[in-house]
């Protein structure tokens, strides 16, 4: 018969799983079978794990944090000779020692922090996704639609904002072509603006033209009436939703994220 290994955790119970797979495979197949007991988070729960290990003769590897519950569980099994792999005991004795402060003992830390990095993600992807326009079908999805004419940093920012796992889409504003329709239907506390001083806008797009090799005396794209063309569009827009607006002027993108986060109340 196959020896049984009780896999015992105050949450999932997938970092011992890991730690008796990757042990019993060193012994061939079917030599050990695993068996898991999720959320031992008290007592009465774990007095019937163990009761079904000593009718088994199972060996029990654990993760529980709880410094008590763990305390008690290991000697319970120990009256009862019972093999016990204490995996996180140890290591937290150890941090503790080291770093002169007591371990949280909150189970499930480490996947909370694997849901938050995916979250993060899956909030880059969106950017993307919506970026310049783009993905309109999925504005209301988004946690927050940024507008603004062309440089006003709608794309750094979105992608900022996206690092904090907040999903973001980002709208240019242009005279010549209408917003997505569906931006007038999301709630105008969903939506801010991004505004920024004429002379600065134009400064910035000249720099860009220059970078691409291009004159800007002979685009329309930085001369003064086009930049108030293109500014008082955009507000009229703004006002239309009635959304939030920040001026970016002389800003790093970092002082405008957490004004933005803190509109939002991040």
């Amino acid at each position: 018969m196959a020896l049984e290994i009780f896999v015992v955790s105050d949450f999932t119970g997938e970092t011992a799983e890991h730690v008796a797979r990757a042990a019993s495979s060193q012994f061939g197949a079917k030599k050990a079978e695993l068996r898991r007991f999720r959320y031992v988070n008290n007592e009465e729960r774990g007095k019937e794990v163990l009761e079904e290990a000593l009718r088994s003769q199972a060996v029990i590897i654990c993760t529980l944090v709880d410094h008590s519950l763990r305390r008690w569980f290991v000697n319970e099994a120990g009256k009862l000779q019972l093999e016990v792999v204490d995996i996180l005991g140890p290591i937290l004795k150890i941090l503790e020692d080291r770093l002169g402060c007591q371990p949280l003992e909150t189970p499930g830390l480490l996947r909370r922090l694997d849901e938050e990095y995916f979250r993060r993600v899956k909030a880059v992807e969106f950017a993307i996704k919506c970026d310049d326009g783009r993905g309109a079908e999925l504005y209301d999805e988004a946690d927050l639609v940024i507008l603004g004419v062309s440089r006003t940093s709608k794309t750094p920012l979105s992608m900022y904002l996206a690092h904090k796992g907040i999903m973001v889409a980002n709208i240019p504003l242009v005279p010549e072509a209408d917003p997505p329709a569906g931006l007038f239907n999301l709630a105008s506390e969903k939506v801010i603006g991004l505004t920024i001083n004429p002379e600065k806008l134009g400064s910035i797009r000249r720099e860009r033209l220059r970078v691409l090799g291009l004159d800007a005396d002979l685009s329309n794209y930085a001369q003064p009436e086009r930049l108030d063309r293109e500014l008082d569009y955009s507000l009229n827009i703004m006002r239309r939703v009635g959304c939030k607006v920040f001026d970016v002027t002389n800003r790093a993108i970092e002082e405008v994220a957490q004004e933005v986060l803190d509109y939002l109340r991040v």
